[in-house]
């Protein structure tokens, strides 16, 4: 074999390699634009984020069982957090929908950040019951990323 092929076999091979790179799960549409902010910086200053379109980062705990249409983001070191809920559409239909199983990934959420809606914590308290949280965010996308990046 002469070099020249020996050398374009090894630029193959490691071409072929590559090719298992895990990537990050995307549900919606991420404004990849969008600076990144820690949940804990939401939590301890929420004016500074009220009613504004933010990205925010987070684990992902208690994910709706029913739908996927919504999920609570949580910090890892205290464990508070915010309610994460797909944006509803004109037709009724949430935007989006995530997997049912993506609880203890590491995720940025893309949305709106709001007080809770009662009427819509009632739905969420079906699927999980239990102390609703203080802060709401409206997304339009998640970015979910590998588990091996935790």
């Amino acid at each position: 074999m002469s070099m020249k092929y020996f050398l374009l076999s090894i630029l193959l091979l490691s071409a072929c390699q590559r090719s298992d790179v895990i990537s990050d799960d995307i549900y919606g549409e991420p404004q990849e634009t969008m600076d990144t902010i820690p949940i804990e910086a939401v939590l301890s200053e929420p004016k500074t984020y009220f009613d504004q379109r933010i990205a925010v980062a987070g684990t992902i705990h208690e994910v709706c069982q029913m739908d996927g249409c919504w999920l609570m983001l949580r910090s890892r070191e205290t464990g508070n957090g915010l309610r994460v809920h797909a944006e509803i559409l004109d037709n009724g239909d949430y935007s989006f929908t995530v997997p049912k199983d993506i609880s203890g990934r590491y995720a940025i959420v893309f949305g709106l950040l709001i007080n809770p809606n009662p009427d819509h914590e009632a739905h969420y308290q079906m699927d999980a019951p239990g102390e609703s949280p203080l802060l709401s965010l409206t997304a339009n996308g998640v970015r979910v990323l590998p588990e091996d990046t935790i």
